[in-house]
């Protein structure tokens, strides 16, 4: 039997959603919004000033959504975020006060964010930043414990995405096996109080594969952490050419060629993000241990957050809508997907 909720959601950007984005996601079954953007301010909580009024605005902009009917999965700082405002990167005192700022978030946000991701991706180099693997162990058992502890009936957990380990063919993983290692080290202590198995993935698009690779990564992270896995990212990318076999070989980095190493069915297009967006919701369907999903992302953005170019498709071209707002032909993909995913866990409760 399949755990509850069914968790469909996106993430998004809670301040700037209107009447009509918040309509069409209803109409795509989409209930739950992933978004870090909470406005807390770790400078002035560890000196011990107040949060200033975007925090309490965001706080009230939450209670407002859950009054229309969303609910929202809440991200907590990660290293960059934390910089050297909580004293020195794999301190006593660094893990204390990371332990302080999640339970503040969690007491915080009680009755409004149920859900909360402890940190994001700290199995990639660019998220946890001066921290050694062990250290980012560490940091994400202080989080989850201070949450727990601040409010015990909440649901918590962490992500991981560079899982299987497949060392060089995700741009930043090394030999290290690192999501394996994040994996071991936080589902693999029995007194860890933690709830579900964040796990972030994009085949055809930063990994080799299509839709068919979700059978071996969610069957076998499901055995490897022994939890209902909610898939806090998956996506497609809708833009960006491929990289020639010369390309790739050389090791260039896809913003840099603004090209993609992989793709699925041949190519980055909005019919391929559609059709990928279906698969994948039936392959979901069929796995019980898979609790919901959270597509990557609602709107296209602007400009590529690594690099900072418009023309780059490494950060660009994954939404739903476009950047513009107008809806896409993955909009269409995830709403006629959603429906499907639904159907499937009803018919295999029956």
């Amino acid at each position: 039997m399949r755990e509850k909720p069914f968790m469909l959601g996106v993430a998004a950007g809670i301040s700037d959603l209107g009447e009509t984005e918040m309509q069409w996601m209803r109409e795509a079954h989409i209930g739950w919004l992933r978004s870090g953007n909470l406005k807390f301010d770790v400078g002035a909580f560890l000196s011990g000033r107040e949060q200033g009024p975007a925090f309490r605005e965001t706080r009230e902009r939450i209670r407002s959504l859950r009054a229309k009917g969303f609910q929202i999965v809440g991200l907590t700082p990660g290293p960059r975020e934390l910089e050297d405002l909580a004293g020195e990167p794999g301190s006593t005192a660094y893990y204390a006060n990371y332990r302080r700022i999640c339970a503040f978030l969690a007491g915080a946000f009680r009755g409004l964010i149920d859900w909360w991701q402890v940190a994001n991706e700290l199995d990639i180099w660019l998220f946890r930043g001066k921290l050694s693997m062990d250290q980012s162990v560490e940091l994400l058992k202080a989080g989850i414990c201070g949450m727990k502890e601040a409010v015990p009936e909440l649901k918590v957990g962490v992500n991981i995405t560079l899982f299987p380990s497949l060392p060089g063919e995700v741009d930043g993983n090394t030999d290290l096996h690192e999501g394996i290692v994040l994996a071991k080290g936080i589902y693999g202590d029995p007194d860890l109080p933690v709830d579900y198995a964040g796990f972030d993935s994009y085949p055809g698009t930063w990994r080799k594969g299509g839709p068919e690779s979700w059978h071996e990564y969610l069957d076998g992270f499901h055995r490897l952490t022994g939890k209902p896995i909610l898939i806090q990212e998956f996506g497609y990318s809708s833009a960006g050419p491929v990289m020639t076999e010369e390309e790739d070989k050389s090791g260039i980095f896809p913003c840099k060629a603004k090209k993609w190493r992989f793709s699925w069915k041949g190519a980055h297009t909005q019919e391929t993000q559609a059709d990928f967006i279906r698969e994948s919701f039936r392959i979901f369907a069929e796995k019980p241990h898979v609790i919901g999903a959270i597509y990557f992302k609602w709107k296209d953005s602007k400009r590529c957050w690594q690099c900072g170019q418009p023309d780059c498709p490494a950060e660009t071209a994954w939404g739903l809508l476009d950047s513009e707002g107008k809806k896409k032909l993955s909009y269409e993909g995830f709403k006629s997907g959603a429906l499907d995913y639904l159907a499937g866990i009803a018919a295999a409760e029956c």
